[in-house]
């Protein structure tokens, strides 16, 4: 039994066992009710008992409005504030795949102000959690997924700098998730839910939470399983399709590139390629395949959590605190069939097709240099293929996460301290389970070379750089007594040899480890009494050690001869640790009685890139109680990622741009750029990341149940650490980087590689880019209102309004202005209307999203038959939810939400493979979620 059944197993009876241990603390004397007002740390501050509206924006999303929700993870909830919009920096299972342009399967990470979740700080109780083992390309995160959402109280985010407070990283702000730790009691809820269309997207959540508070202590535990099915492109119709659909299909397009001119494909006259997939493009014939019809939009999804937490007040001014959380994941991604481009085959495989066999011949001899007669005249010559393994890359993912905080906290004299121990930990292992093709026995495999014993001859010499081989006249299999076996490109390659999937197939294993140690502490209280008041202060010490252990299988690792082990597949490495320690201080003043200053300053230092101190100043003034006035002004300094620092080669893929680079394209600005197998290599000089954030804004109370807030932020973020490609190439061009011949070019060593005056290949090294700015306005309104006979209402509506959001990526370039363009929407906003009468609440609710600027590739608007030159804009979108649930006398309660209810379907968006923009819109339609809840 694996460590996750074990998992699963324990929260199964730990559930079972409820109704033994509610029945058990039944039977105790009730106590009296507690009615001491604790004082509570805010986001945005170390010091207690501040008012929550302070000087500081901060977003609340209390546990009734994340029941209303519908949500079952953390990160359905932050996707629905306006906050995290912009770009793809908030992302979810939605986006994850094998592909280095997937996010990690099963992860999920979070973004305020679309400035990448590297740069937002994820805090679960006002304490630090271990990032994730799998970085999202070589961007470390903290993956919100192993927070089960049945543990959470509520949600504080705090949508601007914080470095002064939280750490030197928070430089677009702070996601504190605060758990559950007063339940008393024991509930179970059961939840269902699926979309109405005729697929199967169901989605099963059990959840158990338990608590019981003795004489001096407080025990709470919360157990979660949650198992969701997959979906897929094809499953929608607008997804159903790819609008290109790519030219290289099942029936690989063949060409020997010295007789013949034009590509030739199995075509639908002799059994080959369906004939509404059949075309003839610039090189001839090709057999077009549907990437949409495999690739998953939502991942597979299933896990356990179990979150525990002990309270013991050890004497009236002294409290131990604990809190442990276990999370298992088992997580599919799936995304399209690799391609296999210029790979050799043997002409004299016994398996070519006689048909194709006679049209390769027929090719061949209008050649002036060496016409073919006969197709023996192929015999001792490779002939390539162009095409596309039959089935999905698809990869599971299994991860166990652990975080365990132990600590006491207590009062000496009207000064509240705390001190704690912090110590987490994530595991992650990742399996191909189809679609990953070892290349070196792939090629070997459909040259004639491999043994159905996995034995390799030598009749071809194999050249794995740039895939082509030459005949060696060596033994065959069959000379030695063995079978050879043949790989068959024939036929939609559905019919292989046992040894194909023995020897050729992979699962190219990963693992990676993370882990956090830390021990903080901090001290707060009064100290100086002015005439408006005494001064709050708060100071604290923070040190940690955090390391990354990124380990891909040795079979994925990229090496000179060998620069596409798995094909079509990326692989990363990481290994890097680094211990971390800060002082920080904290001040309130009241200047007056209406008016405060907080002043933060905090000093982090780095082992591997020294310290940097963090200044905040933050004023609140109230004109009257109706009218409060607030701003903000801070710093912000981001060392490296550990996946960054610690980078190894990451394999990936670009396509150049010849009309931005046409250097790299022999010159010709309008040519169809490489395809590159290219590596993302690790930088020893990276510098710190640094921003400077501030913001001001009103909060209006102009009547009773009535509240506006409207808040202006600005961040400057520089010195971002990522890579450029198109900067990169033309650097290189110009002699910043090596340039050389195909094949020279080393691994991990930055530079190009060209064939001719073409870039065939490109190791792009990360670096320090150049800046990015965004602004904008947030906007909320809250109006709440009772009446005697139809019970209350409470009328929501916040929006964002993306004002600027520029990134100079280079000198080379200039600025580039994202806001209103591709992914990057000006608008986005949610409004709701909360009805409660007696027992019954019922929310409506709207989500809107606006218009922006699509960036459709040249052939995708060539397949559409639209001018280069045209605009296309996405359309905006509005959908609809309505949740209506019901308590019971006896303490049950059953709610019922449809999400979309309308069953609006998502705009299209060209600029996608999948032409739906997974991180603004969803194309899961309408969903329907049933709770049933009973509390003993």
């Amino acid at each position: 039994m694996n460590k996750r059944t074990q998992l699963y197993r324990a929260i199964h009876i730990a559930i079972g066992c409820s109704m033994v241990s509610t029945a058990a603390f039944a039977q105790e004397t009730p106590t009296a009710i507690d009615t001491t007002v604790e004082e509570v740390v805010v986001t945005g501050t170390h010091i207690k008992g501040l008012d929550k509206e302070g000087a500081v924006q901060v977003v609340q999303i209390g546990r009734d409005d994340i029941e209303a929700s519908g949500a079952t993870s953390p990160i359905e909830i932050l996707q629905q504030l306006t906050q995290t919009g912009g770009g793809g920096g908030t992302f979810s299972t939605a986006t994850g795949g094998p592909l280095s342009s997937n996010t990690p399967v099963g992860a999920a990470g979070v973004s305020l102000r679309g400035l990448g979740s590297s740069a937002t700080l994820v805090l679960v109780n006002g304490r630090r959690v271990s990032v994730s083992s799998f970085a999202r390309g070589q961007e470390s995160f903290v993956d919100v997924n192993a927070i089960p959402l049945s543990a959470i109280e509520r949600v504080e985010v705090l949508p601007s700098g914080a470095a002064a407070t939280y750490g030197a990283d928070a430089v677009a702000g702070v996601v504190n998730f605060v758990l559950r730790d007063d339940f008393e009691g024991s509930e179970v809820s059961v939840t269902h839910g699926n979309s109405t269309a005729s697929s199967d997207e169901s989605k099963y959540n059990l959840n158990w939470v338990w608590g019981h508070k003795g004489e001096r202590s407080h025990t709470m535990v919360v157990a979660d399983l949650f198992t969701r099915n997959a979906m897929y492109d094809r499953d929608r119709a607008i997804s159903a399709n790819s609008v290109r659909p790519s030219q290289q299909g099942v029936y690989p397009s063949f060409n020997d590139l010295y007789a013949m001119w034009y590509d030739q494909t199995q075509g639908p006259d002799s059994d080959g390629c369906p004939s509404d997939q059949f075309g003839m493009g610039d090189f001839g014939e090709f057999c077009e395949f549907n990437t949409n019809a495999v690739s998953a939009t939502q991942d597979e999804y299933q896990s356990a959590s179990i979150v525990g937490t002990f309270n013991y007040d050890i004497s009236d001014k002294l409290e131990w605190f604990n809190t442990l959380m276990i999370q298992a994941s088992d997580s599919r991604g799936t995304s399209s069939p690799a391609n296999f481009s210029r790979a050799p085959f043997d002409p004299e495989s016994p398996l070519w097709p006689d048909a194709l066999k006679n049209d390769l011949v027929e090719e061949g001899s209008f050649s002036p240099d060496a016409p073919t007669s006969e197709f023996s005249d192929f015999y001792g010559y490779p002939i390539f293929a162009w095409g596309k393994f039959p089935d999905p890359r698809a990869v599971e993912v299994e991860s166990e996460s652990a975080r365990l905080v132990t600590g006491l906290r207590g009062d000496v004299s009207g000064w509240d301290w705390e001190v704690a121990a912090n110590i987490g930990r994530s595991e992650s292992e990742q399996r191909g389970i189809s679609g990953l093709y070892n290349s070196e026995a792939f090629y070997n495999a459909s040259l004639g070379n491999l043994c159905t014993d996995g034995s390799v001859v030598n009749r071809w010499d194999v050249d794995l750089v740039r895939p082509g081989a030459s005949y060696g006249a060596g033994e065959t299999c069959e000379d030695m007594g063995k079978v050879t076996a043949w790989y068959n490109p024939f036929n939609g390659q559905s019919d292989q040899v046992q040894a194909i999937d023995q020897f050729v197939r992979t699962d190219a294993t990963r693992r990676g480890e993370s882990s956090l140690y830390a021990l903080d502490g901090n001290l707060s209280g009064s100290w100086i009494e002015l005439p408006a008041g005494a001064i709050q202060v708060a100071v604290g010490a923070e040190f940690r050690r955090e390391s990354v252990v990124d380990r891909p299988s040795g079979e994925a690792l990229s090496t000179t001869l060998n620069p596409e082990p798995v094909l079509g597949f990326s692989s990363t490495a990481a290994d890097a640790a680094r211990n971390q320690w800060a002082v920080y201080t904290e001040q309130m003043i009241p200047l007056a009685t209406n008016t405060e200053l907080q002043l933060a300053l905090r000093y982090d230092h780095y082992d591997s890139f020294g310290g940097d101190t963090n200044p905040k100043v933050a004023l609140r003034h109230a004109f009257s109680d109706a009218i409060i006035f607030r701003s903000n002004w801070s710093t912000s300094f981001r060392a490296p990622s550990l996946a960054q620092i610690g980078a190894g080669t990451l394999l990936s893929s670009y396509t150049v741009d010849c009309s931005v680079t046409p250097g790299a394209c022999g010159g010709d600005a309008s040519a169809d750029g490489e395809a590159l197998l290219s590596e993302e290599v690790s930088n020893d000089q990276l510098l710190p990341e640094t921003a400077t954030t501030w913001g001001a804004g009103f909060l209006i109370k102009p009547a009773a149940g009535t509240e506006l807030s409207i808040d202006y932020w600005n961040i400057e973020h520089k010195n971002l650490i990522g890579v450029e490609e198109d900067d990169f190439i033309l650097r290189a061009l110009a002699g910043e980087f090596p340039v050389v011949e195909e094949g020279e070019l080393l691994p991990g060593q930055p530079g190009l590689e060209l064939a001719g005056t073409t870039v065939v290949d490109a190791h792009f090294q990360l670096t320090n880019l150049g800046w990015q700015k965004t602004s904008g306005v947030d906007m909320a309104l809250t109006q709440s209102f009772d009446t005697d006979t139809l019970g209350s209402f409470r009328l929501l509506l916040d929006a964002t309004y993306l004002s600027e959001f520029d990134k100079l990526p280079s000198d080379v370039f200039g600025v580039v202005s994202e806001a209103g363009n591709y992914t990057y929407p000006r608008w986005r906003a949610n409004t709701s209307l909360r009805w409660q009468y007696e027992d019954w609440t019922a929310t409506l609710s709207a989500q809107y999203v606006h218009s922006y600027r699509d960036d459709p590739s040249p052939r995708v608007l060539e397949a559409l038959g639209v001018p280069d030159s045209a605009v296309v804009e996405v359309d905006a979108w509005t959908v609809f939810d309505l949740n209506v649930s019901r308590d019971f006398d006896n303490g049950s309660w059953l709610s019922l939400r449809m999400d979309n209810l309308l069953d609006e379907e998502p705009p299209l968006v060209l600029g996608t493979s999948a032409n739906v923009d997974q991180f603004n819109h969803n194309s899961l339609g309408r969903f329907l979620t049933v709770t049933y809840g009973y509390a003993f």
